[in-house]
């Protein structure tokens, strides 16, 4: 028995060397990158030392939300935890009054409502950058280095544009809740164009303070009054304008004079009464709000 053949119309002809180039274009799209490799994320965990421990227990509960989905809104109930969000797709979220998990700032307002058993870091990413609960905040000049894991960073081109965060977990890593149809992940701090800054919740842990054979040189505006503690309001002394050294840097009370403002006090030795005393970093000459550096520009360390 023969097997009758019928063949293809003319104009399929063309139609079929589409479909054959469409296959081939897919398999381009698919293999183009395999000669180069996205670099493995590491597991989910504490990358780097130095955090205290409230802020390396807050990376272990954001490590424990790993695959929770995320959901525009969620997490925003008077208790912190997962809830349902908000269906808004203008926002990219057309779905998530239907999906129950996390977004972003609820992310990490509940890592540390169960790492600490409360609630310290409440409300949307514009709110929590403000918070009064930190004790430092860096800048994307800072750059990095003087990140801890359990820091919050916060993403946007200017305060009122903030529109998302992420916990620090070292090596240049984050743990997020990115995007609507996503899930809390790891991921590369570097997959983020628009780093803005960070806050830490809690004081780095104690390490050894520096030898006096360590010293940072700074510049100095004015005479500047110094004291016995970052938050003793009688001075003990006067260290006078001009290029000083300093040792290493703590969170203290705050200094502020119209717009200028900061909260990091230095340990140095005053040209006016004892040694090992404590000037606020307000009176630096090259640096701004919040800013603690020597004249090369390295971060003070912290004491």
């Amino acid at each position: 028995m023969s097997t009758r053949i019928t063949p293809l119309p003319r104009q399929a002809i063309p139609l079929r060397w589409a479909a054959l180039l469409a296959v081939l274009a897919s398999l381009v799209v698919c293999f183009g990158g395999v000669a180069q490799p996205a670099a493995a994320v590491p597991s989910c965990g504490v990358l780097s030392s130095g955090a205290a421990p409230q802020a390396t227990a807050a990376v272990k509960s954001a490590c424990g939300l790993i695959g929770t989905p995320y959901s525009w809104g969620g997490g925003h109930a008077a208790q912190p935890g997962p809830t349902y969000g908000m269906c808004d797709p203008a926002n990219g979220a057309p779905n998530d009054c239907h999906v129950r998990g996390l977004d972003c700032s609820g992310m990490v307002r509940y890592a540390y409502y169960l790492a600490v058993g409360e609630d310290v870091i409440n409300g949307t990413t514009r709110v929590q950058w403000t918070s009064s609960r930190a004790v430092a905040r860096f800048t994307q000049s800072d750059g990095t280095a003087p990140l801890l894991p359990g820091d919050l960073l916060y993403f946007g081109d200017s305060p009122s544009g903030i529109h998302h965060v992420a916990m620090y977990l070292g090596q240049g890593y984050i743990v997020e809740a990115p995007y609507s149809g996503g899930h809390v992940q790891v991921a590369a701090l570097s997959s983020h164009g628009d780093y803005y800054g960070a806050i830490r919740l809690y004081p780095a842990a104690k390490t050894t303070p520096p030898t006096s054979s360590t010293k940072y040189y700074v510049d100095t505006f004015a005479n500047a009054p110094v004291y016995g503690s970052p938050t003793s309001t009688t001075s003990t002394g006067t260290l006078n304008m001009g290029t000083n050294y300093v040792y290493c840097k703590v969170w203290g009370r705050e200094i502020i004079n119209g717009s200028s403002y900061n909260r990091w006090w230095l340990k140095t030795d005053p040209d006016i009464g004892p040694a090992g005393q404590w000037v606020s970093a307000y009176y630096l000459a090259r640096w701004g709000n919040d800013q603690a550096k020597d004249n090369n520009g390295t971060v003070i360390p912290d004491c």
